[in-house]
This record gives structure tokens, C-alpha cells and sequence, in this order.
């Protein structure tokens, strides 16, 4: 039997209620990646709210990932441990339409090769954020909602806006920042 961690449990729920989701969430992550979606690889407890999709692609995941409702993967992406993905989230290509060869349209073009997005343990993106193929979100890494993230993000930052860019730290100093990543690198 999996254990149930009751931490993360919203204010107001019951220890029952919580407890009847959190199965309830364990039978649709098995109807989704062994019926719906069987490409997708994933390695521990995933959290997938309705209207999600995975496109056939390379995808893997890892423990204890929340994929919000009405997410969209749609390019090759790899996902860590400890991470929270909010509703409306767009992992993207880049180079779906070549547009660049003159006497050429774009229907015809075809489509150009694009590298996985890599989203790191303990990342927490928000809602209707977009992230374009080629990037990779560092650990400890938090996107603000709305957010297009065209570039690599470095860890434990805050990073928002069109396109995005770094707003702040996450820890307050150095000392700090490490501190959580040894304790991520430790619990990997």
C-alpha cells in the first residue's frame, strides 16, 4: 500500500476525503499512461487533472509531479521529482513550421528537430505559462503564470513575463540557495 503524506493537503479537507482523491488520482494516472497515453514514461506517484494531453513523443516523469488541468505536452519533454504544474501550461516546439526557405510556404516547408524540455526536480510553474522546446528549468525553479519561457532558467530563481526573464531569487541569500540544493541532491 502507498503511503499517503497529508502535508500537502488542502486547508479544509479531510484526512477521508483527502485520502479518497488521492487513490482516486492513483487509478487515473494508471488509465492515462497505460491506456491513454502508453508512451509516456513515469516513475513514482503522478497527479494528472482532466482535459491534460500528452502528444506521442518522448516524455518521462518522475515521482510526485502535478500536471494541472487542460495542460498540453506537445513537444519531447523530461520532468524530475517534486514538481507542480499548474492548469493551462504549454510545453511547446520551437521549430514546428520551418518558415525560412523563400519560394516555400510554411504548409510545405515541413518541420524543423527541436530538443526535450527538461524540467528539473522541485519546479513550480504557473498557470497558462508556455514552455518552448530547447529550455531546461533548473531545480528549486518557480515560473510565474503567464509566463513564456523562450531561454534556461538557473536554479532556485523566479522567472516570469513575455518573454520571460528573472524577477527575483527564490532564497534570500547564497547560503540558503545552497542549502536546498544540497537537500534536493540528497533526496534525488
Amino acid at each position: 500500500m502507498i503511503k499517503i503524506e497529508y502535508n500537502n493537503m488542502p486547508q479544509g479537507s479531510s484526512k477521508f476525503k483527502f485520502a479518497l482523491r488521492f487513490y482516486f488520482n492513483i487509478l487515473r494516472t494508471w488509465y492515462c499512461f497505460n491506456i491513454k497515453y502508453p508512451w509516456v514514461e513515469y516513475s513514482g506517484f503522478v497527479r494528472v487533472m482532466g482535459k491534460t494531453h500528452f502528444v506521442k513523443r518522448d516524455i518521462k516523469i518522475g515521482n510526485n509531479v502535478q500536471f494541472g488541468r487542460g495542460t498540453w505536452v506537445t513537444t519531447d519533454a523530461h520532468f524530475g521529482n517534486n514538481i507542480l504544474i499548474a492548469g493551462k501550461v504549454n510545453f511547446v516546439g520551437k521549430n514546428d513550421h520551418i518558415f525560412n526557405i523563400p519560394g516555400v510556404t510554411m504548409w510545405h516547408a515541413g518541420r524543423g528537430v527541436d530538443k526535450p524540455i527538461i524540467v528539473n526536480d522541485d519546479v513550480w510553474i504557473g498557470t497558462s505559462a508556455i514552455i518552448v522546446a530547447g529550455v531546461t528549468i533548473g531545480k528549486g525553479a518557480i515560473i510565474a503564470a503567464g509566463s513564456v519561457v523562450n531561454k534556461n532558467v538557473p536554479e532556485c530563481e523566479i522567472w516570469g513575463g513575455v518573454p520571460a526573464k528573472k524577477i527575483k531569487d527564490r532564497f534570500e541569500n547564497e547560503d540558503l540557495r545552497m542549502k536546498h540544493l544540497v537537500y534536493l541532491n540528497k533526496h534525488a
